[in-house]
């Protein structure tokens, strides 16, 4: 069966299994602020772990399930966002999915909540993956010829949850030089394609 809120393709098995073994489960409340979380979190905002383990009722032990259901839930929305499905469809092909009527109203009720600024993120990442939030280079303490790069991340997907992460790279002189000739490089090529395009739009 196709789906248009999966740009009319099949729904992946992992989703499907999801929504039966996951969402479908949970109760409405707990379904409506999980997708909140899940929606804010498609908008930038860390998710917060402490309130998604009340959710599941987890004091300790593992976070699949909550994984599991922040992830499909990223899918259905951002997908039937960038497929600009309706609601009144979502709610049919979800419904065709097995996920319970009333479950259903709460994410079309969050896609028609949140689609807009869902589109615009998706827009403004089409070419980015794990977006630079931060960096820095300094020259660590009694090194001979090395610098330092710290890296922080936004939203990156570490353990099926998104997170703002940070990452430090020692380089050698020579590699640093070669790296920051091939970004000027790359730098140069973006600039040349967007005057091509822009003088291309305006003929």
């Amino acid at each position: 069966m196709k789906f248009r809120f999966c740009g009319d393709g099949d729904c992946p098995d992992w989703v499907l299994a999801e929504i039966h073994s996951n969402l479908a489960q949970l109760t409405t409340g707990q379904l409506n602020d999980l997708g909140e979380h899940t929606a804010k979190s498609i908008l930038g905002e860390e998710i917060p772990e402490a309130e998604i383990s009340k959710i599941y009722s987890i004091t300790k032990g593992s976070m699949d399930g909550p994984k599991g259901g922040i992830a499909c839930l990223r899918f259905l929305l951002t997908s039937a966002s960038r497929y600009n499905t309706e609601s009144a469809e979502f709610s049919t092909e979800l419904q065709q999915l097995g996920l319970p009527k009333e479950h259903t109203a709460i994410l079309c009720r969050l896609l028609d909540d949140y689609v807009q600024k869902i589109r615009a993120v998706l827009r403004e990442k089409s070419l980015s993956i794990n977006q630079l939030d931060t960096f820095s280079c300094s020259i660590p303490k009694n090194t001979i010829d090395c610098i330092q790069l710290k890296i922080g991340i936004q939203n990156e997907i570490v353990d099926g949850l998104p997170r703002k992460t940070a990452h430090t790279v020692n380089l050698n002189r020579n590699d640093a030089l070669l790296l920051l000739s091939e970004l000027k490089a790359v730098r140069d090529t973006m600039e040349s394609y967007n005057f091509d395009k822009k003088y291309s739009e305006e003929k």
